[in-house]
Formats: structure tokens, sequence, C-alpha cells
């Protein structure tokens, strides 16, 4: 289903005070003679609050002090009267067609602004001048610009002196079609025919209390290009209050990433609070998501997507510590469309940009089919994390995961996880306006209560099933002939290890051990690599490498920036690193090989020696399926423009097959110059760290499901040891036999530098040795 986005949105809502006109004296008396009770409504109270001023201002010069028993009954009189008035706010967007959206648009203060902010803001006094709102219309303020889906989308308030119950009316009013005019040039002003309201309980505050809070408050203006990050940053705060208005290219959407935030945390409260909202303005009902305080909160990796190009995070404190820290990052990401029809034997489902939150206002529809007829459907709900139901509500009323007709919007028992259905299945997931979270990942497979052979099994035909990684191994468990003819044409399964003339091992690990298990010799071939020099005798918790241990290791830097990442030679005109280290930053092309040297041989970061060789590089090919929002399948290769010549210090690490296992709990090594603690400088001598390859499944657990099969992870889980920035691109290095290294990782990730349960995460190797044997040659 294709996302709705409406041209324009308009909340009723409460602003802060320097959007606000309050009355003048001379509209202030006839006003209150119309505020009168208003049950429940915060009208009621601030109506109050204003008779009681102005009477009291009267009584005093007219009264003796002693005369309050007349005062109540004056006070009483008054109040039993008309109808309420109070401030009333509609914010809301409105797009200008045959306008564009520029940089000088992103300053209040510049004079392109100002014009158009005026153009607008008299386009909205003359509409509701000569409309039936005129004698309750105060002013108009447009507070931010940005990229429309096709021309320039501006946010606003209008403010209204009306009664309690106009916002119905306000609701239903249209504002037509209008011309508007600038300084400029005349531009047209269009706008539906009908106006999409969405009203929310009108909150009125202290004015003095948001004086104070946006007087001394911070804004910043940020844009986010495709394949860039934008990093926003708050130590030590000064001010009690900041605002970042984030946009990005109209058909992309935000997506924020909160990797640490201490001063806040989950829940709901009206300090210390950081929010995101789902606009460019503090809307109520555009909330994707709010942490508050007072408290200390160091989360996971957190991530938040809009639905839109914008994203609005304000951080209020009532008080300033120097213990209030806020680190993320915001990048734009490609919109896409969820839902659609998948006719498969088994596979996963999940809610969009899952494990990012999922955005708000969203709805999608997925139907799952059977490949034959007679089998059914098996889903099993992993994660369910949505928005739950109103309270006292019996249904889900807010966002839920809906499978053949039956909704979820809680988390399900394990025993409820896994249920049957038919042929097909229709899969609905629906979300509201308001606070999103992880979403939902469900697994489905095809099966038949008839067919005793599974869809992963090979049914013999003779009453037995075989499981199809077992095919061409010399497992005869089908009987004579079978499945073992014609072998040497069939493709080996992922566990085994293929010859070149097409034979399967079942041998584990047989590459360069030393033994000829290939008829054709083939395990034994391109050996020559993985071997240093050095007999057997900072990376954060580890020690400085001896010079010549570990001489696949190259420094990959740009001229005027020095050391940026790490990578591994593979052979003597290729090397591998992460596909993240090449990502265009605002000022800075990384993508572009040209700027790019690497260096060989090196052990302290500047040495200047006849021992390092130094390449340009001629290519970079990153990985297609590369997702630098989740990090999957992050690897990328460097062809440099000549030959690099071997020699002690300069030798290839031995790339692992697909068959290749590296045991859980397998030592291995990571090396390279980056900060030998989170936060710090780079270090300038090569160091190494021990670590340990951790269970998969552990691992996942963890990092709440953001590990892939492209991904290891490798360390030391009460931390203190790990890679940090700077490594990146470098090697996890492994030992086979023979004391032969391996690469068997990546740099690629992690939530901090050696902290506790929060190992390194390293691109899987093995899984992608297919693909660096087919685009290096």
């Amino acid at each position: 289903m294709i996302w709705a986005f409406p041209s324009r949105r308009v909340s009723v809502y409460s602003i802060p005070a320097p959007y606000r006109s309050e009355p003048t004296a001379e509209q202030e008396s006839p006003h209150l003679r119309y505020c009168q009770p208003y049950q429940g409504g915060v009208c009621q109270r601030y109506c109050f609050l204003k008779r009681l001023y102005f009477w009291k201002r009267w009584l005093l010069g007219a009264l003796p002090i002693t005369s309050l028993i007349v005062t109540v009954i004056v006070l009483v009189l008054r109040y039993s009267f008309p109808p309420a008035f109070c401030f009333m706010y509609i914010g809301g967007s409105v797009e200008i067609p045959n306008l564009t959206y520029t940089n000088d648009l992103t300053d209040p203060k510049s004079q392109k602004f100002l014009l158009q902010a005026e153009a607008i803001q008299n386009y909205f006094a003359e509409l509701y001048e000569s409309s039936t709102l005129g004698e309750y219309y105060l002013k108009s303020v447009v507070a931010a610009f940005s990229e429309g889906e096709s021309g320039l989308r501006a946010y606003y308030w209008n403010t209204f002196w009306a009664p309690q119950d106009m916002v119905d009316s306000l609701k239903l009013t249209s504002l037509g079609q209008k011309e508007i005019g600038s300084k400029q040039a005349p531009h047209a002003f269009s706008s539906s025919e009908e106006e999409d309201f969405d009203v929310i309980t009108v909150e009125l505050f202290d004015s003095t209390e948001y004086d104070v809070m946006l007087k001394s408050g911070v804004s910043f203006d940020l844009y986010a290009k495709p394949g860039n990050n934008r990093t926003l940053t708050l130590m030590n705060p000064k001010k009690s209050f900041y605002q970042w208005r984030l946009r990005v290219p109209s058909n992309y959407v935000v997506r924020l990433v909160v990797t640490t935030l201490h001063g806040a945390t989950p829940g709901s409260c009206a300090s210390h609070q950081l929010s995101a909202y789902d606009f460019l303005l503090p809307l109520q009902n555009k909330i994707i998501t709010r942490w508050c305080g007072p408290g200390a909160w160091t989360p996971p990796v957190v991530r938040l997507t809009s639905s839109s190009n914008v994203m609005l995070l304000t951080f209020s404190l009532d008080q300033r510590e120097e213990r209030n820290i806020l680190k993320a990052h915001f990048q734009a990401i490609p919109k896409i469309m969820c839902g659609g029809h998948f006719i498969s034997w088994n596979g996963t489902l999940s809610s969009p940009y899952y494990p990012s939150y999922y955005p708000p206002n969203i709805d999608c529809s997925w139907i799952i089919r059977a490949p034959l007829p007679g089998y059914k459907l098996s889903l099993k709900i992993l994660v369910i994390e949505v928005q739950e139901k109103s309270p006292g509500s019996s249904k889900c009323d807010k966002d839920w995961l809906e499978i053949d007709g039956v909704r979820y919007c809680k988390a399900v028992s394990e025993s409820n996880r896994n249920k049957e259905y038919g042929y097909s299945v229709a899969v609905n997931f629906h979300s509201d306006e308001l606070v999103t979270h992880r979403g939902f990942y469900i697994e489905y497979k095809a099966f038949s209560h008839t067919d005793y052979c599974n869809p992963e099994q090979l049914n013999c035909g003779n009453g037995k099933c075989k499981h199809q990684y077992k095919t061409c191994k010399g497992d005869d468990s089908c009987g004579e002939d079978s499945d073992e003819n014609d072998c040497s044409y069939k493709s080996c399964s992922p566990y085994a290890y293929k010859c070149l003339n097409g034979k399967c091992l079942l041998k584990p690990n047989p590459e360069c051990d030393g033994i000829r298990d290939c008829a054709d010799g083939s395990d034994e071939m391109n050996c020559a690599c993985g071997r240093h020099w050095f007999k057997k005798n900072r990376i954060v918790g580890g020690e400085e490498a001896r010079s010549g241990k570990w001489p696949w290791q190259a420094s990959l830097q740009m001229e005027a920036h020095g050391h940026v990442c790490g990578a591994s030679l593979i052979s003597n005109r290729w090397l591998v690193s992460a596909a993240h280290c090449f990502l265009d930053s605002d000022s800075v092309r990384f993508s572009v090989p040209s700027g790019w040297r690497a260096y060989m041989g090196l052990r302290a970061i500047n040495e200047n020696s006849n021992h390092v060789a130094m390449r340009s590089i001629k290519r970079i090919v990153i990985h297609p399926q590369y997702d630098q929002y989740v990090s999957d399948y992050d690897i990328a290769l460097l062809e440099m423009e000549t030959p690099v010549f071997f020699s002690e210090l300069v030798q290839p690490i031995c790339l692992p097959s697909t068959s290749r296992v590296f045991v859980y709990g397998t030592v291995c090594y990571v090396t390279g110059w980056g900060a030998i603690k989170e936060n710090s400088h780079l270090a300038k001598t090569l160091q190494e760290a021990r670590v340990k390859i951790i269970n998969q499944s552990v691992c996942n657990k963890l990092y709440n499901d953001l590990i892939t099969a492209r991904m290891l992870c490798a360390g030391n889980l009460n931390g203190g040891i790990d890679a940090c920035q700077g490594d990146s691109g470098g090697p996890l290095a492994c030992t086979g036999k023979g004391n032969r290294w391996y690469l068997a990782g990546i740099v690629s990730w992690g939530e901090g530098c050696a902290r506790r349960n929060r190992p390194g995460v390293y691109t899987k190797v093995m899984a992608l040795y297919d693909w660096i044997h087919q685009n290096a040659n």
C-alpha cells in the first residue's frame, strides 16, 4: 500500500509564548463577559483566573478589602454566565507547488525567510478576516519551511481568541483557495477544498513558564543528503531548552539514531524530556516517542523513523547538570511501500524499517500463499512491540498486527506465538499518528500433514526423507541409485566444500590443511597466504603489535585526514574493507577512489620507511546489497593502481571458503590503529586484541535481533576488549591448521567500545566468499 501524505495537516494545540498574541486591554474586558464554566476543560481554569484578575483589580479600586462576601457573591454571579473564551492555536502545514526549498529558508532571520513568511501570514490574515472566524482571529506565524512533495511546505500557527465550543467550527471550516503574493514574485497559494484537521485537547500553560523556556532555548536546523550522517551532540548543556529541526529530500524519510542519552528515562512527564515529533512543530498528536526524567538512561541503539521528510527533536530540562548528555545522528533513507504478495515455502515478514521503529500513520497488507495445493502455512510471531490499546478498551484501537482477522497489540505468550493457518493467509499492520515502537517480526513456512517430508527435505519416493544438504555426500539414505547419481553436476550445499571438478567434500575445513582431499588437489591450491614471519614469541584493552606480526593489515588514509579506516590485503592487487568507510559526508567525498592511499607494512601510523608500501586506489567496489541503515553486507573491495610486492612485512591473509566453520569460543585477533578507548584519540602504533567468537543467537539477543546472517560477533561479554573508532574495515583474523590465518571478519559496528554485553560486530567473510571471488578476479 502506498503511504498517503495529505497536503495540509492541521491540529489544535497550545503554543509556546513567542507565537502567542495576548489580547489587548481593549480586547480583554469584552471577552471576559463571555467567560463561563466549561466542564472539565483547561479553558475553565484559565478563564476563571482571567476573571479573578479582572475583578480583583476592579474590586481593589472600588471596595474595601473587608468586603469579601460581596466579592464572592459578585464572582459567583459573573461565573454563571456566557461561554468561555480561550486561546486556541491551529498548527499545520501547507504546500506551495510553484516554490522550491532553498538553504536560506532554514534561517528564520534571513531576508528570504521573512519575505516568504510574511506573504503566507498575510494570506491567512486576509482569509480569516473575511470569514466567519474573523472576529476571533488574532494572527498567524510561519515557524519553519521544508521541501514538500511537489513544492515548498510551510509550517504555521494560527492564533484565535474564541469560545471553547468553536473547536468544532474550526475543525469543519474550509479555507478554500486563494492567491498569495510575495515581494519577490506573485505565487499561487492553493489548498485542498476540504481541510484535514487533526484536533486534540486544547491545553493552556502559564505563559511566563514558556517565556523563560524558549527565550533561553537554542534551535538547530539540519539537512541530510542520502548517504550522509548528520550528528547531534549535546554535552553539559547551558540552556534549558534545545530543539533540532531535521530535514531530508522529499522522497526520503528521516531515520534518527539515538546512541547515548543521560538525564532522561522512558516514560511520560513534564520535565527533563526528549521528544521526537513527526512534524516540524511540537504537536502532541505528532509525537513518535518521548523520554523523560529525572534519572539516567543509556539506551541501546534506538532508531526512529518519520512518515515524511521531516522530524523535530526537542530536549528540555528543569535543571542543567554535567551528566545531561545526548548523542544521536540522523540519515535520509528511501521511503518504502509496505505490503505485497508472496508464494514461498518459508520466509520472514516484518514491520517497515524493522528493527528501527516503524513510522506513524501507515497501513500495510500482505498475502502469503503456500507454493502447492494441499499445503498449509505456519506463522510464528518472534517479536511484537507496538503501541498498546487505550486503557479500558476491549480491542486494539491504536497500532496493531492482524493475522487472519485476529488483531495483536501486546506481547504474545510463548504458547500462542506459533499458529497454523490455511493455504493462504492475510497479514495487516496499522499504526496511527502517535507513538511508535520496534514493530513485529514473524517467520512463516509451508507444511503438509499428508506429506511426511518437510519442505527442506527431499522426498525419496520410497517412504524416506532426506535433508537436501546431504545430497551428493555419499549418503544413500534414499536407497539404491536414488539421489547420488550425477553428483558432479549437482551444486554442493553451503555446508560442503566444492572441489574444482565439482565434487563435494564432507570433511570440515579441508582447504589448506596440508592434506590433498580433492582428486584434483584444488583444496590445497591458493594457500600462499595467512603466514607471518614471526614465531609466537590498542584497540581497546589490547597491546602494541610487533612489526611484521600482522602483514596483511593496511591503513587507508586520505591526505587531509590521515588514517580513516583499516583494510586487509587478500592478493597483490586487492584489499578488502568495510563499505561504511566509503559513505560521503557533508564535506568529504569518501566514495572517490582517487582520494585514498593504502599503506602496508606499517607499524607506527606515520612511519616513513623503505619497508612501507604505499599504493593509490584505482577502484572501490561496494556490495550491491549493502544496507547502511542496518550495516548488512558491510563489505567493500579496493583495487590498487599497481600490484604490491610481498615481503616479510607485506603478506595476504587467507579467505575462508563458504563451508569453513569457526566454532563458538574460537580465539581470534582484531588489529588496527583505532581509538584505545571510547571517544578517545587514534593509536599511534598498531594494536592487537585477543577476542573470542560469540554464539550468534546470544549476540542477537544482546543486540535486539539486529544480527543478520552476514554478521558475526566477537569479543568479551564482560567488556574491556574490543575494536573501536578507526578500526573499521580492519581484520578479525582466526587461525586454521598449520598456524595459517584466515580473514573471519571485517570490523563493522557495535554499541560503544568494549562495553559489557555489547561485543563487536563483524562482517562475516565466509558468507560473502563467492562475491569476493567474482569481483576480485
